[in-house]
């Protein structure tokens, strides 16, 4: 072992002893194939999407499931760790756009499709690489070689599987439907993926006038927040069992909800007005407007009832607006279906890309936003425009691209979400564990409001839908495997090995109605459902369908937290629409990791921290510390000085092994269990300290709360063993003698470290696989290979003994307290005080042989030169501080004397000393041959009284005091005096 800890070294040595040595293969051989009859850990891969480089927000993830897999294995689970990449979709598509120059659609049918596809496909396999390598690098094991691939041809085929079952299951239909939809992508998009991109902004708050037929001056006024959909408006909308009256406003009557007219007035400023009449919604049904735009819209003057027409509509809401409500049937699911019901059909001036078509009068070859300023201006100019102010409200955005989305009406395909389809998720969704717990709910209330997923979208790479449909009766056929396309198909060898567009486009079949020509439906399969059918479809790619039976549900997955709306989303259904059940038994949410200031990653901001630059510049066990100190559900922010904190800790770690291997090879120590017979009460104490965090690490990790383990961790190693046990035992270590103290003390030492080390090993799983090869393999080589390869750390039951820990963590608080009490008088800690009591508190249980263990404990750690164990109150009490603990009290002289001071002083002396014996790299038992002091004052004095112990610590065969400084010597001064040392070798 070297020095100190270097993480880079140390993880490029261990990723070399890794790989030479197939280590991963073994314990995947170990922990699967020879546990047959293990309890099962299924693991289901959330799969990265290759699109991309890995940031540190991936990394937490990916720590995560990397210590949940490494703890499942150490525990005798037999698991399933199959790895995974999202290869198709918008995400790779717009990756492949940006990397050739592309903004739209239209240039990747000018560019060529198959060329387009290829491009896709490239770039996949690069980023697939990076992924691979990266993940590696974080220390994460999972099965690469067998990783599932979303466009792979028969994973693609499991995708087929599913939409056939759904079909006939009478859940698939095609439909005119407004569904929100993407101008830049040029697609349609699911409600879960609207879900993940919503943005809160500032739009228009646009009150306007309707003006009624038949009723000079008299209007409704509507509410909009989107004024360009008012070019589509085809009707308007009021609630039939609530009060609406009329208002003189000035010479004209406008009509408003009674229950919106006081919110209404405050927020288009109106003042001045009188309530004229006041009627119930539905005697306004029927009634005819004119509609505002007619004279830039020439379109509508061709229409007659009911288009412009009021109708009656329970879902109309009180909750803002007026009460009235302009409806655009292209641009509203609930105006959509109103509509239909009453036979106005959707008008779609607004053309697929987001700008306006002929049919739209003025506002043509306008971008749907701009064109909603211009209304805004026409109706000011016509004098229909009560109100345009804005308002602060959260609108959906593309996930991928960023775009503003619009809801617009068109053909897609849908797979139908039924109420029992809905019961049996929400059902699920209950029977799992949820970490954080709250998550439960947040996930049900999304299930229970579950719409028909639209499925289609109108890209390119993608699983293309396999929906054939015939050009001459319509009839249409649901291909469910390859085997099928072939046996369909008009020509069997036009069916290709990839199932991709442009390829899959060519292939024709024959309609069994009429025997026309079928072709393929123009759409792929929404990315989410590649992903969501993971279940399957990764056991299909590699025909292992036959542990399918064992593996579903899957026992854990992990992904970030809005992917309640998400991948956790489409799992549910593809798993209970196909199989009837939920596919998964326990979910952990992972919250986001922010920039140092707290604030989001983004590569514009240029504050995106990657994961591979920073491991291979910092390396990846501290980095994983800090990813898992915060519950995993939260933010975490990622700060390079964090990062260092927790360097330093595995340095602690790292030197407390090095001090124990230092004087365990220097005195050809072998390995022995602890006897409980010999063991002294600070053995005991940090056994039993061990027991009970290996116990709070389970527990911990169980139950997804990471950040508890690795805080036990650290604490077990920085203040239990680094902080309390290791200076505790240090005097013990460095006797001469091989006595039975010394034996007792490397036993347990080694007992409670390979236990650390070990348990270390899922969350730092580099510097845990350093240790055991240095440490634990130099003294048992025929432990297991790896670290990795042994099984979760436990301690025997006979070296727990629970009175003498108690008594022990007792005299270590009371010496804390002394501690404080130094640092606030300044009192050194190598300075050691007179003398202190001992007295068992009435009532304490604490027999006298563990109250001498305590007080032993108590003058060694507080460096007290006596401590004794009294029945009351000793007579120099009223001048001592007076601690108190649960069983005991202690009584503590802190005044010093000559004696006492002139010992400090020597022992501040040696501090000096080790320093120089630092420097010159000395081996811990070689004794230097003199130490040259030259000294003032009491510090000289300090020196000829207590040369012979300043001889021992140091180890230095003479003292000699110099009459003056060395020429050569290192200078100090302390409390006053001058100091200095030269130290020959």
């Amino acid at each position: 072992m070297k020095r100190s800890y270097s993480p880079l070294e140390v993880e490029e040595w261990v990723l070399r002893f890794w790989d030479k040595n197939k280590v991963y293969e073994k314990v995947k051989r170990m922990t699967w194939d020879e546990r047959p009859n293990a309890p099962l850990f299924a693991f289901l891969e959330g799969p990265p999407t290759a699109n991309g480089f890995m940031h540190v927000g991936h990394a937490r993830g990916r720590t995560l499931k990397d210590v949940k897999l490494r703890y499942a294995r150490m525990r005798g689970y037999r698991v399933w760790d199959q790895a995974g990449w999202d290869t198709q979709g918008l995400p790779v598509e717009l990756e492949a756009e940006k990397k050739l120059g592309m903004r739209s659609k239209r240039d990747i049918e000018r560019y060529g499709v198959d060329r387009f596809i290829e491009e896709c496909r490239r770039l996949v396999d690069y980023y697939i690489e990076h992924w691979e390598r990266a993940s590696k690098r974080l220390g994460l094991w999972l099965d690469y070689g067998h990783a599932y691939q979303t466009r792979h041809p028969r994973y693609i085929e499991a995708i087929w599987e599913f939409i056939k079952k759904a079909h006939e299951k009478g859940l698939l239909y095609e439909g005119r439907r407004v569904v929100p939809r993407c101008p830049r992508c040029g697609t349609a998009l699911s409600s879960h993926e609207v879900a993940q991109g919503y943005q809160e902004v500032d739009d228009p708050s646009v009150y306007f006038k309707l003006p009624l037929e038949g009723l000079d001056n008299t209007y409704l006024v509507a509410w909009t927040t989107t004024p360009w959909t008012i070019i589509a408006n085809e009707a308007a909308a009021v609630h039939p069992d609530e009060w609406y009256v009329f208002i003189s406003v000035g010479d004209e009557i406008w009509v408003v909800a009674e229950k919106r007219l006081e919110a209404f007035a405050r927020e288009v400023g109106l003042e001045k007005y009188m309530v004229v009449e006041r009627v119930k919604g539905a005697t306004l049904a029927g009634m005819r407007y004119r509609h505002p735009l007619a004279e830039e819209v020439p379109y509508h003057q061709r229409h007659e009832p009911p288009y412009h027409t009021v109708l009656a509509a329970n879902w109309v809401t009180m909750e803002d607006g007026t009460g009235v409500v302009h409806l655009a049937p292209a641009h509203g699911p609930e105006d959509f279906e109103e509509c239909s019901k009453r036979g106005i059909e959707a008008y779609t001036p607004l053309r697929e890309d987001g700008y306006f078509g002929p049919e739209s009068g003025a506002f043509k070859g306008m971008w749907f936003e701009d064109a909603g300023e211009k209304v805004i201006e026409v109706l000011r100019g016509k004098g229909l425009l009560v109100h345009a102010g804005t308002v602060r409200h959260e609108y959906p955005f593309c996930w991928r691209c960023g775009t503003r989305l619009f809801y617009y009406a068109s053909r897609q395909w849908f797979i139908r979400i039924t109420d029992e389809i809905r019961r049996k998720m929400v059902d699920g969704v209950r029977s799992m564990r949820w970490a954080p717990s709250w998550a439960a709910r947040r996930m049900s209330d999304w299930v229970e409001n579950a719409r028909d997923w639209c499925i289609s979208r109108e890209r390119y790479w993608g699983t293309p839908l396999p929906v054939w449909r015939c050009t001459s009766c319509g009839h249409t056929v649901v291909v469910g495997s390859l085997e099928e396309l072939r046996r369909l198909a008009v020509d069997p060898s036009s069916v290709p090995d990839d199932l991709h567009r442009p390829y899959i486009d060519r292939v024709e079949l024959r309609c069994p109605k009429c025997g026309g020509v079928m072709r393929r439906e123009p759409f792929v399969v929404d990315v989410w459902m590649d992903s969501g059918v993971a279940h399957t479809a990764a056991l299909k790619q590699y025909g292992w369908l036959r542990l399918w039976d064992q593996l579903y549900p899957y026992t854990w997955i992990t992904e970030a937290a809005d992917q309640t709306r998400g991948w956790f989303y489409t799992l549910l259904v593809t798993g209970v629409v196909w199989h009837g059940k939920a596919p998964y038994r326990s979910v952990l949410l992972q919250g986001h990791v922010l920039d140092k200031e707290g604030k989001k990653m983004s590569k514009s901001k240029g504050n995106v921290v990657w994961a591979l630059e920073w491991m291979e510049k910092h390396g990846a066990d501290p980095m994983r510390m800090l990813l898992l100190s915060r519950a995993p559900w939260d933010s975490v922010n990622f700060d390079p000085d964090e990062v260092e904190r927790y360097r330093g800790y595995l340095n602690i770690l790292w030197n407390t092994v090095k001090f124990a291997d230092t004087y365990m090879e220097l005195d050809k120590w072998s390995p022995g269990p602890p006897e409980p017979g010999r063991l002294q009460a600070e053995d005991r104490w940090i056994i039993y300290r061990l027991s009970q965090a290996l116990k709070r690490v389970e527990e911990a990790v169980e139950n997804d709360n990471m950040h508890q383990a690795l805080q036990t961790l650290v604490d077990l190693v920085v203040e239990q063993l680094s902080h309390r046990y290791i200076p505790l035992v240090r005097p013990r270590v460095w006797e001469e003698e091989a006595t039975e103290s010394k034996e007792a003390a490397y036993a347990t030492l080694y007992y409670v470290l390979r236990r650390t080390i070990a348990a270390m090993a899922p969350f730092t799983p580099f510097i845990a696989e350093y240790l055991y090869q240095a440490f634990v393999k130099k003294y048992e080589p025929g432990a297991p290979e790896s670290v990795h390869m042994l099984e979760w750390p436990s301690v025997d039951e006979k070296l727990l003994d629970e009175e003498s820990y108690l008594a022990v963590e007792e005299a270590l608080e009371a010496a804390e307290k002394v501690l404080a009490l130094r640092s606030e008088r300044r009192l050194k800690r190598r300075w050691p005080l007179r003398r202190a009591a001992i007295a068992a508190k009435p009532g304490s249980s604490l027999p006298v042989e563990r109250l001498r263990e305590a007080a032993d404990v108590l003058a060694r750690f507080a460096n007290v030169k006596a401590v004794e164990v009294v029945d009351s109150e000793p007579g120099w009490a009223p001048r001592a501080e007076k601690i108190e603990t649960s069983s005991m009290t202690v009584y503590v002289d802190m005044q010093l004397d000559e004696e006492t001071m002139l010992e400090g002083l020597a022992r501040e002396v040696i501090r000096r000393a080790q320093v120089l014996r630092k420097e010159l790299d000395l081996p811990v038992d070689h004794t230097a041959r003199r130490l040259l002091v030259y000294a003032t004052g009491k510090l000289r004095e300090a020196v000829e009284r207590h040369r012979e112990l300043i001889a021992r610590e140091v180890r230095v065969g003479s003292i000699e005091l110099a009459s003056s400084p060395p020429r050569d010597g290192k200078k100090w001064r302390i409390e006053g005096e001058e100091l200095v040392l030269s130290l020959e070798p």
